[in-house]
């Protein structure tokens, strides 16, 4: 039976964690969008899309994979930028990175990491996953994954390869407003994502108990942690701004950064709507590899960010 009393004592933290982490989390939201908002308005990376058609070097899995960091978006809504990007003719081994990158080397959890356990680990976390997510794309080309694209190339496509907003700078104070602008409307399109996410971080951190976490971590060896914690990651549905309040209510709790950062980056990464989608454009080998792609990328990204813990 459900202590009352726990619930009860659970209260109070619960609406702390609410107000103080969720306006917390509202202002850096903006202003990481913003940041990302005027980086996309001044370098023109619209113009080295054209370099990546059919192209399968190293160079264009990196400039794919930057793109993907610039495109914070979901495990699901990276699938209408990955069609546009075949149909136009890009290569596979940087669309694959490109699809690989995009959830994976989240914004949520550079956040999460940036003002938990300071700016290195949130670099590495960056650098390291643009070097996963890279090797990743030539690794499936090498290994040749691209003759399980169902979707074949459309001369007259365009991909919308770094989402919508100018395409040259227009000045500070113009290319400002319209960055602020767009921060403001994608807050407005994330925030009942991130409501859902604070409600579920604040049970966490008022209601769950700290033992039980600790019980889990001891059951279990170092090793098969990271495994478990990827495992039961992909099933799941957590987009990159759910995850702050989450990954924020876990670590008060005492969960070790490592771990946590390999469940996030493995529930942000990939989920089961996603791989639906997914059929739309690979057969079944390259679903598979897909996923597996992200299972081992959660744990590498995992274990990089406890060894610089």
């Amino acid at each position: 039976m459900f202590d009352m009393t726990v619930l009860a004592q659970g209260i109070r933290p619960f609406f702390e964690f609410l107000l103080m982490d969720g306006a917390l989390l509202i202002g850096l939201f903006l202003l990481i969008t913003w940041a990302v908002v005027m980086l996309q308005q001044r370098v023109p990376f619209q113009s080295t899309q054209g370099s990546m058609m059919g192209s399968s070097s190293w160079r264009s899995a990196f400039v794919a994979s930057i793109g993907g960091v610039l495109t914070p978006f979901c495990s699901c809504s990276t699938i209408p930028v990955l069609s546009g990007m075949l149909r136009a003719g890009v290569g596979f081994v940087p669309s694959f990175a490109f699809l690989v990158a995009s959830p994976i080397v989240s914004e949520g959890v550079f956040i999460l990491l940036l003002i938990t356990v300071g700016i290195l680990p949130a670099v590495v976390f960056i650098l390291f996953g643009l070097a996963l997510t890279s090797a990743a794309g030539v690794a499936a080309g090498g290994l040749g994954l691209a003759k399980h694209v169902t979707l074949q190339p459309t001369p007259q496509s365009t991909a919308a390869f770094l989402g919508q907003g100018p395409a040259t700078w227009q000045g500070w104070q113009p290319s400002s407003r319209f960055a602020w602008l767009a921060a403001k409307q994608e807050l407005r399109t994330v925030a009942p994502y991130l409501l859902a996410g604070l409600v579920v971080g604040g049970l966490i951190y008022g209601v769950v108990p700290q033992q039980a976490l600790v019980n889990l971590l001891d059951q279990l060896p170092v090793g098969w942690l990271y495994l478990a914690c990827a495992l039961l990651g992909v099933p799941l549905y957590i987009s990159p701004i759910t995850a702050l309040p989450i990954g924020l209510a876990l670590i008060e709790k005492g969960f070790p950064v490592g771990p946590l950062v390999t469940f996030l980056v493995a529930a942000i990464g990939t989920s089961p709507p996603e791989v639906m989608l997914l059929f739309r454009l690979f057969k079944l080998p390259l679903v598979i590899a897909h996923t597996l792609t992200v299972i081992a990328c959660a744990v590498a990204l995992g274990l990089a960010i406890a060894f610089v813990v």
